[in-house]
Formats: structure tokens, C-alpha cells, sequence
């Protein structure tokens, strides 16, 4: 299905639908969040009853998003059924945590770009070509005729900025570019937001950064960067899983390195590993879909719950190993 017949079949579904629901990604970012609350507004003003449903409360650095009350967390006795439920930036169901109990219905829709997605609703436009899916929610609001004013255009901003790393990463294109001048003429003050999303760091966040410094050690000559952290390496964050966010660019951050994993576990013995490529033909996408995860050429992650953070460790210094075509002594 091309943009053209998505959106005339998008159009359709809302304009027959009284409530419609919209659920970002489990630990929203700012591509999840952004792309979410704009879509908000943009239902609102056809006089939808619209929601985004969010799994945890909105981040710190993206709380100048959160000023309307169609934004609320899931509360399973409320929960989030609607005549209509849209899924953004979301690559498998098992990322919308709680709530995918609520998405089983016959009009559901899966609006992403990671290469990773499943398909996994009963109407899915999946663009891999996307920067974001800020960006194709823009396309979908365009092709519907409708005026971007302030503040979906500041919420679309952050989506498409913070998923090309501030307009720098490869995935930056010249709709990109074009997308964040249109949204630029409508006076959001892109300084601040950047500001805020870039920029800004609660002090939680610098004892972590500094705890991830101390425990990243370089391999195969340089060319992987890991760092592992064990929960009682960050108890001082108090549960705020937000504060890890970016954490594991300072791998691929380092001069030299062309790959980059935070492997850290969780209070209750989980695995969590985020991953990063400094270069399009290390692809770690890929690594993390042979574990149930999945992401983007350069970004992805998954969860590992059956083995240990240094067994997990083992397995992706073997999976490098192979890439790299060489051994760790």
C-alpha cells in the first residue's frame, strides 16, 4: 500500500470513528512521543475524541510536549478501547507493553519506519525510507490538508530531530530537511527545543554518564565499545529509566569505535541491551531481530530475560568477533 491509498483509507477509518486511541512505544522517545501528540491534535481537530495512551509517565526533557489533556497513562481498568486504535513508531506488538491486551481489534493501525516491524495490525504503512515516523505522520497531515500550526509542528520538530540525532545521523534526508523547514516557518523556537532535548541533563544523569564511563572497555582493537552495568551500578536513579536515554552513544561517540552495546541489568535480573553502529554496513538491526528486538541499521535493542549479563556479553563479543574477523585475546 503506497501513501496515496493509505491515506485515503486512513481518512475513511477517521472519519467513521467517534474515539480513537494512540499508542507510542513502551519508554516513548522522542520520535514515539512526538510523532503521538501531534497526531493528538491533528485527530482533535476533526473533532475526534482523541487520547494517547502513554506506559509511563512522559520523560523530563520532553515534558514542554505534554500541555494537553488528551494525554494520559494506561490504566488497566480504564484501559484503551476505541473505535479506532493507532500505533506509532512501534516495530512489534510486544512494545506496546500492558496495553497490547486493548489492541486485538478489527481497526487497528501500524504507522512506522524501522525495518524490524511486523505488521502486526489489521492496516500497517510501514516506510523504512522515513527518517522518523514524525515524517510520515507530516506526509499523512499533509496529504489530508491540514494546517500545521505551533504546536503539532513543535511536537513534530522533536520527533524528526531527536531520530536524526539533531538533522546529523545518515538516516537525515533532504525531506528531512525540507519537512523541519515548513515546520520551522510555523515559530516554534527550535533553540529551545533542542535545547531541551539535546542539551539538558538532571544530575542523576551525569552520575550515570560517569558510571558508564568507568565500566565501558574497548575490544577487537577498538573497533567495539561495551559498557556493562549492573543494577547496583545505577540504584541512585531510583527506578527513572528515562536517564538511560543516549547512554550508549558514548560508545560509538569515541573515536575509533564502529560498534557500540550498553549491556546493564535490571533490579529484577533482566538484560537490557541497547546497540549502536557507527557505520551503515554494521548493520545491528539485525542482531537484536535474532533476539527479539529490533531497531534501525545503526540503533536497535532487545531484552533478554534467560541469561546472565555475562553470558549476553559473551554472545555479542561472538557476534562481533565474526563481524570483525577477529579474535579478543
Amino acid at each position: 500500500m503506497n501513501l496515496n491509498e493509505f491515506c485515503e483509507a486512513f481518512e475513511c477509518a477517521v472519519e467513521n470513528s467517534g474515539s480513537i486511541v494512540i499508542l507510542p512505544h513502551v519508554s516513548a522517545d522522542g520520535d514515539a512521543l512526538g510523532s503521538a501528540i501531534a497526531m493528538g491534535y491533528f485527530l482533535i481537530s476533526k473533532n475526534k475524541n482523541a487520547r494517547v495512551v502513554l506506559e509511563e509517565p512522559i520523560p523530563d526533557k520532553y515534558n514542554f510536549l505534554n500541555n494537553d489533556d488528551f494525554i494520559e497513562l494506561y490504566e488497566p481498568v480504564r484501559g484503551c478501547a476505541a473505535d479506532m486504535i493507532i500505533a506509532l513508531d512501534t516495530g512489534d506488538i510486544n512494545r506496546l507493553g500492558a496495553r497490547k491486551t486493548c489492541f486485538p481489534a478489527d481497526n487497528t493501525w501500524n504507522i512506522d519506519h524501522h525495518k524490524t516491524n511486523t505488521g502486526f495490525a489489521k492496516n500497517n504503512y510501514v516506510d523504512t525510507l522515513a527518517s522518523s515516523t514524525g515524517e510520515i505522520v507530516f506526509r499523512i497531515m499533509e496529504k489530508m490538508d491540514y494546517h500545521i500550526c505551533c504546536r503539532p509542528a513543535e511536537a513534530l520538530f522533536t520527533a524528526i530531530s531527536t531520530d536524526t540525532g539533531g538533522l546529523r545521523y545518515s538516516n537525515t534526508t533532504p525531506d528531512s530537511m525540507r519537512i523541519c523547514a515548513s515546520l520551522l516557518e510555523t515559530g516554534i523556537d527550535i533553540a529551545e527545543i533542542s535545547h531541551r532535548a539535546f542539551d539538558m541533563m538532571p544530575y542523576p544523569k551525569v552520575l550515570l554518564q560517569g558510571a558508564a564511563i568507568d565500566n565501558m572497555r574497548l575490544y577487537f582493537n577498538g573497533d567495539l565499545a561495551v559498557i556493562t552495568l549492573k543494577s547496583k551500578d545505577y540504584d541512585f536513579l531510583n527506578g527513572k529509566e528515562e536517564y538511560f536515554d543516549g547512554i550508549v552513544n558514548l560508545t560509538v561517540n569515541t573515536e575509533g569505535v564502529r560498534a557500540g552495546a550498553l549491556i546493564r541489568e535490571t533490579s529484577d535480573g533482566t538484560i537490557k541491551v541497547n546497540l549502536r553502529s557507527a557505520e551503515d554496513g554494521i548493520d545491528v538491526s539485525s542482531l537484536a531481530g535474532a533476539n527479539n528486538g529490533g531497531g534501525h541499521v545503526r540503533a536497535a535493542g532487545f531484552t533478554d530475560a534467560s541469561r546472565s549479563l555475562e553470558q549476553v556479553k559473551e554472545y555479542i563479543m561472538g557476534y562481533f568477533a565474526e563481524i570483525f574477523g577477529k579474535n579478543e585475546h
